[in-house]
């Protein structure tokens, strides 16, 4: 096995992956979210050109009711989009949100190196 390539240093969009509770919406044209009341609540104090996203768009455009059970719970799945690495300090907000079930950073990406078939024969 090849070990992993590290991602660049410069890398941009690390996000924190949060669930939302029951109950909760995003509503992305007012960027709020939105309890089972109507109750509107602006997530402050983000980075700059930090951006929320739901990671599943086609669901979150649907009605809960038209949804299967599975579907529901897809539908609650978000991410918080950062320009740089995700702080501590960051995901602790994150978690403290009220409309908050659970929260992670996202996992490090990396692919396989390869090693090239070339590199492996001698050449004359």
């Amino acid at each position: 096995m090849y070990p992993a390539v590290p991602p660049p240093r410069n890398l941009v969009g690390r996000s924190v992956d949060f669930k939302l509770k029951p109950g909760w919406r995003y509503d992305e044209a007012k960027g709020v979210f939105i309890d089972n009341k109507g109750g509107e609540f602006i997530a402050s104090g983000l980075p700059k050109k930090s951006r929320v996203a739901y990671k599943v768009p086609s669901l979150a455009r649907s009605a809960a009711k038209e949804l299967s059970a599975a579907e529901q719970d897809l539908q609650r799945y978000m991410q918080l989009i950062v320009p740089a690495r995700p702080a501590k300090e960051i995901l602790k907000k994150i978690q403290s949100w009220p409309w908050v079930e659970e929260a992670h950073v996202a996992p490090e990406i990396s692919l396989p190196a390869e090693v090239s078939p070339r590199s492996k024969r001698k050449v004359k």
